[in-house]
């Protein structure tokens, strides 16, 4: 789009995305992350791809306008030149007037995130949303309830059309006068990226084996518990965790490209901010909002993958066959639908996909496709609000299952079952759910997985369970780690 184009369509926002394009074939996102940062700066890089009917974009954000990390209602903003204020704030409205003012057209030509927010949401971030949820859990990493990185500088890749576009957002008022300086930028941007070359990754070690919070008596309690919850009527499911933790040294990012490999989920990421980084592969959508159309896509039910053809199919029959996966998905399913109503116009929630088989790397899984139509009074935050956390990691009723998580696990959860991704200013975002990762606070690791709980479950096979849906990143972990630490996983 030309300059002239540019003011035409500037006119009725207050940002403008001003992008140039070009042909990559060779676009290794992690090589080309890798290149483009600098030692310590924060930084996110996102692949995803929702929708089998939608390109497959990476998106990179370094250099972030401002950064924004909140816990406990104390919000840390630190602008481009390392000033930092702290202050007692409600981030909502604060997150929702900066989209508001930098408002930028929505161009189906362009990537679906040309600028804006890029980060993560905590699951305890669920907390504001609701004065039922105040119960103190532990917090010994001291985890932020999110981090998110202002970023008007993005570079995105679409990888059916291998081609990369790179967008700065401006103030409309300011395209006349910095046209051609940006330009010029989005130029040497470009020639930056076709020329970046391979350097080595930051380096990975473990120095000390992982151990999980509940052994298996400790868990089986636990189990115990929760089903004697679901008889008394109290919850129908419980989504029990159980984090395995280590100590390291290095950066995860040089675990990035064997998890990447093993695991090619609809979304892989990796993001960095201070002393906080996490890593993973997620198979599940959060909330993604195209125009004013909003989807979630529901995965419950789990059985690892065969080790021959003949074993996978089996388990997939299982899978397809058991009352308890249906029942438990389709409770998760009506969770879905209302979460999405809370922020829809009314009557415009349906169900499109029903319990569909999807194979992953190690797992399979019943998804479902549940889609509406956005309130036009619904902001970016109030979707968020409204669907965080899935119902696939809390349980059913949500805020009953909440309630009883915090009692029985008594430690933050953090990023696992949060969520991650970008908001856009153009108001389309797109957040997987933080599942399948590890994330590490300083030299402390942590690989989070859960099992559902409800009345006929057997506490060995759930324990079995999230070890499988762990499998996958632990196997990275151990493959990547240079310090020699094959024996890294101890089940106490």
């Amino acid at each position: 789009m030309n300059k002239d184009d540019l003011l035409t369509l500037a006119a009725d926002y207050p940002a403008i995305q001003i992008t140039r394009q070009f042909t990559m074939p060779d676009f290794d996102p992690i090589t080309l992350f890798n290149a483009l940062k600098q030692a310590g700066e924060p930084g996110f890089l996102l692949t995803g791809k929702p929708k089998e009917t939608e390109d497959g974009y990476t998106f990179i954000g370094l250099a972030p306008e401002r950064t924004f990390t909140y816990r406990d209602h104390v919000l840390t903003e630190t602008d481009a030149d390392g000033r930092e204020t702290t202050r007692n704030a409600d981030l909502k409205p604060i997150l929702d007037d900066l989209l508001a003012q930098n408002r930028t057209p929505r161009q189906p030509e362009l990537p679906p995130f040309t600028g804006g927010l890029i980060g993560y949401f905590s699951y305890d971030y669920a907390k504001y949303a609701t004065t039922a949820l105040r119960d103190t859990v532990a917090d010994p990493m001291g985890l932020d309830d999110a981090d998110l990185l202002l970023v008007n500088r993005v570079i995105a890749y679409n990888h059916r059309k291998h081609q990369v576009t790179l967008s700065h957002v401006i103030p409309s008022l300011e395209l006349e006068a910095r046209y051609e300086v940006v330009m010029g930028d989005l130029a040497t941007l470009q020639a930056t990226v076709l020329a970046a070359t391979p350097k080595p990754l930051p380096t990975f070690s473990l120095k000390t084996p992982f151990h999980f919070q509940f052994s298996l008596n400790e868990f089986t309690k636990k189990v115990a518990e929760t089903k004697q919850h679901v008889i008394d009527g109290d919850i129908f499911q419980l989504i029990l965790s159980n984090p395995q933790q280590a100590t390291m040294t290095g950066s995860l990012l040089h675990i990035a490209p064997t998890l990447f490999k093993a695991s090619p989920s609809p979304y892989q990421f990796y993001f960095h901010h201070r002393d906080f980084e996490t890593l993973g592969a997620s198979p599940e959508t959060l909330i993604t909002k195209r125009g004013d159309q909003l989807f979630t896509y529901p995965l419950a039910g789990t059985r690892r993958r065969g080790q021959t053809p003949e074993e996978d199919a089996k388990f997939a029959t299982e899978l397809q066959t058991s009352p308890k996966e249906k029942a438990e998905h389709n409770m998760l399913i009506d969770l879905g639908r209302n979460d999405l109503g809370r922020v829809s116009e009314f009557g415009s929630v349906h169900v499109t996909t029903t319990r569909a088989l999807l194979k992953f790397a190690n797992v399979m899984h019943l998804g479902s496709t549940v889609e509406s139509t956005a309130a036009p009074d619904a902001s970016a935050l109030d979707i968020v609000n409204a669907v965080l956390p899935a119902g696939t990691l809390s349980g059913a009723p949500k805020i009953s299952a909440m309630q009883l998580i915090s009692q029985l696990e008594h430690h933050k959860r953090g990023v696992y079952g949060g969520c991650l991704g970008y908001l856009d200013y153009s108001g389309d975002l797109d957040l997987c759910i933080g599942i399948r990762l590890t994330y590490r606070k300083g030299d402390q690791m942590v690989i989070h997985s859960g099992a559902g709980i409800v009345a006929d479950s057997v506490a060995k096979y759930e324990y079995q369970e999230f070890n499988n849906k762990a499998r996958a990143v632990k196997d990275a972990v151990l493959a990547a780690d240079q310090g020699g630490l094959t024996h890294a996983v101890l089940n106490r």
